[in-house]
C-alpha cells in the first residue's frame, strides 16, 4: 500500500501545467489505472456512447452487459475540473457506469451514479490524495471493477433467462433460441459427445481452419466444444491465441503429449478454456516437442486406444470433440482414428487433393476394421473452392463421384452439400493469425468492414456445415 501512496504521489508530482489534454492521459491516466490494477485491455479510448465520446470506459470487455464500472473524463491541467462536471454526469447517465473520475492531473473528482442520481464522492489534491489513496484504491481498483460487474452478470442472467423462457413459451423450440438456451446452462447433462477427427494426409485443404470455425459455429449454435490439437505444428493451438512456448511451456502447462505419454493425466487437466465475447471453446493444446515424442509413443502399451480411454471419462462434459492431427498417416492418427466415432475429410477442388482422398479412406477403413465400433465417414467436405470457377468446380464434382463409384465402400461416403461449402477468402485465409474464430470477426472494430462482410459469408458456410453435422450425428443415423 505504501507503494502504492508513494507511486501515485510520483505521478501526480511529474504533472506539467502547460502540457496537453492527450499528453495528460498519456503521462498521468494511463499509469493511473494500471497503478489501479487495469490492463489496457480493460478499457476503451474515445468510446463512443450515442453521440458522446467519451476519452476511457472501463471494464467493457464482457459480452451483454449494459453498465459500465468506471468513465475517467481527462481535462488539460489549465482547465478547471468544474467546468467537466456535468458533462461527466450526462456521460454516467447515458452509460449507466457505476463511478466517474475527472481529472487535469492537478485535482481528482470521483462521483458515484446511484440510478441517475450522481452524486460526489471525492475532491482531491496531491496533499489530500496521499492522505485518502486507500480510499481512492479501494473504490475504483480492479478487484473492485470484477466484483461490481459479476453483479451485473447475474442480473442479467436472470433478467435474460426470465425473456428466454416467455420466448420460448411463444415461439417454441426454433433453433436460435434452443441455442441460447443451452449456453445460459452450460452445466446441463447431456448425451455422449461426439468425437470427430477431421483427417486429411493431404497438406494445405483448410483442415485447421475448418476445425477451428466449425468448433466455434457449433458452440454458437448452443454446443460444448472441445477441440484437441494433435499436430506437433500446433496451428490450431495458435489460431485460438494459445502460445505454445509462453502460454503451456514457460507457463507450466501440460500439452497433448503429456495427455498422451502420462498414465495418470486427464483431460481437463491439460485443457485451456478459451472465452471471447460471443464463443467459448475448450483447447487441448499442442507443443512441437510432440514431435520428438514419436518413439515414445511406439513404446507405450496399447498405445492406439490411449486418447480413447481418457477421452471416455468425459464425453458427457461435451457435445462434440474435433480432433486435429497431423497432414500425415504417422502413429498420432491412428491415434486419432481409434478414439474418434465419425471422420469428417475436408478437401479443394482440385486434382491432387481429390487423388489423396483414395488413401485417406482406405486408412478410415483399415481402422473401421479393426475396431469393435464401427468408424463412421460423414462425408466429404469443400474447403477453399473458388466462387468464380464454376466449370472447374463442376469438373472436380464429377472427379469425386467417379472416385466415390469405384469401390464399394466408397459409394457410401458423400460429398457434402454445396451449401456447407466453404469459400476461398482471404479473410478465412488469414484467420489463424488473429487468435480467434471468425465468428468474433463481429466484435473486432478494428478490421475493414469489408474484412468483416467477408467473415460473415464465411460464417455462414461453416453453420451450414454445423447444421448438417448435427443432423448426421443424431442418434440412428
Amino acid at each position: 500500500m505504501a507503494n502504492f501512496k508513494e507511486e501515485i504521489a510520483d505521478l501526480l508530482f511529474q504533472v506539467r501545467k502547460d502540457c496537453s489534454e492527450s499528453a495528460l492521459e498519456s503521462e498521468f491516466v494511463k499509469p493511473l489505472l494500471r497503478l489501479l490494477g487495469y490492463s489496457e485491455s480493460d478499457w476503451s479510448e474515445q468510446a463512443y456512447a450515442g453521440k458522446c465520446r467519451i476519452d476511457f470506459l472501463i471494464a467493457t470487455q464482457r459480452p451483454a452487459l449494459t453498465q459500465h464500472f468506471l468513465i475517467v473524463e481527462v481535462k488539460a491541467p489549465r482547465k478547471s475540473t468544474s467546468n467537466g462536471l456535468w458533462q461527466l454526469h450526462r456521460y454516467l447517465r447515458i452509460t449507466g457506469s457505476v463511478f466517474g473520475l475527472l481529472t487535469n492531473g492537478l485535482s481528482l473528482k470521483v462521483l458515484y451514479n446511484h440510478n441517475g442520481e450522481v452524486c460526489e464522492l471525492l475532491t482531491l489534491d496531491k496533499n489530500s490524495l496521499h492522505k485518502q489513496s486507500d480510499i481512492f484504491r479501494g473504490l475504483l481498483c480492479k478487484h473492485s471493477c470484477e466484483r461490481v460487474v459479476e453483479r451485473f452478470e447475474h442480473s442479467n442472467r436472470k433478467v435474460h433467462a426470465f425473456v428466454l423462457s416467455r420466448l420460448l413459451a411463444v415461439l417454441g423450440d426454433s433453433q436460435p433460441l434452443l441455442a441460447l438456451k443451452y449456453k445460459q446452462n452450460p452445466n446441463r447433462e447431456g448425451g455422449s459427445g461426439m468425437i470427430v477427427t477431421v483427417f486429411n494426409n493431404k497438406g494445405g485443404v483448410g483442415k485447421t481452419t475448418l476445425t477451428l470455425n466449425l468448433g466455434a459455429a457449433l458452440n454458437r449454435l448452443g454446443k460444448r466444444v472441445l477441440l484437441i490439437d494433435i499436430d506437433p505444428q500446433a496451428n490450431l493451438t495458435q489460431g485460438l491465441g494459445v502460445d505454445p512456448l509462453s502460454d503451456v511451456e514457460k507457463a507450466g502447462k501440460m500439452d497433448v503429449g503429456d495427455l498422451l505419454l502420462k498414465a495418470k493425466v486427464k483431460v481437463d487437466e491439460v485443457a485451456i478454456l478459451k472465452r471471447w465475447k460471443a464463443t467459448e471453446l475448450s483447447i487441448v493444446p499442442s507443443h512441437i516437442r510432440l514431435s520428438y515424442k514419436e518413439p515414445d509413443l511406439l513404446g507405450t502399451i496399447d498405445v492406439d486406444n490411449v486418447l480413447a480411454k481418457k477421452l471416455k471419462e468425459y464425453k458427457n462434459n461435451y457435445d462434440f470433440v474435433l480432433i486435429d492431427p497431423p497432414p500425415s498417416f504417422g502413429k498420432v492418427n491412428n491415434i486419432s482414428l481409434m478414439a474418434s466415432d465419425s471422420v469428417l475429410i475436408p478437401t479443394q477442388l482440385a486434382p491432387y487433393p481429390i487423388r489423396a482422398l483414395e488413401y485417406v479412406m482406405d486408412r478410415a477403413f483399415a481402422v473401421d476394421d479393426a475396431r469393435e465400433k464401427p468408424l463412421n465417414i460423414l462425408g466429404i467436405a469443400v474447403s477453399m473452392f473458388s466462387r468464380a470457377s464454376s466449370k472447374v468446380n463442376d469438373e472436380m464434382r464429377q472427379e469425386i463421384y467417379r472416385m466415390l463409384g469405384n469401390d464399394p465402400r466408397r459409394k457410401e461416403v458423400g460429398l457434402l452439400p454445396e451449401s456447407t461449402w466453404i469459400p476461398q477468402l482471404n479473410v478465412v485465409s488469414t484467420n489463424s493469425l488473429h487468435g480467434k474464430p471468425l465468428s468474433e470477426f463481429e466484435f473486432d472494430e478494428s478490421l475493414p468492414t469489408k474484412d468483416r462482410d467477408a467473415a460473415l459469408d464465411a460464417l455462414s458456410c461453416y453453420k451450414n456445415l454445423a447444421k448438417h453435422l448435427l443432423v448426421a450425428c443424431e442418434p440412428g443415423r
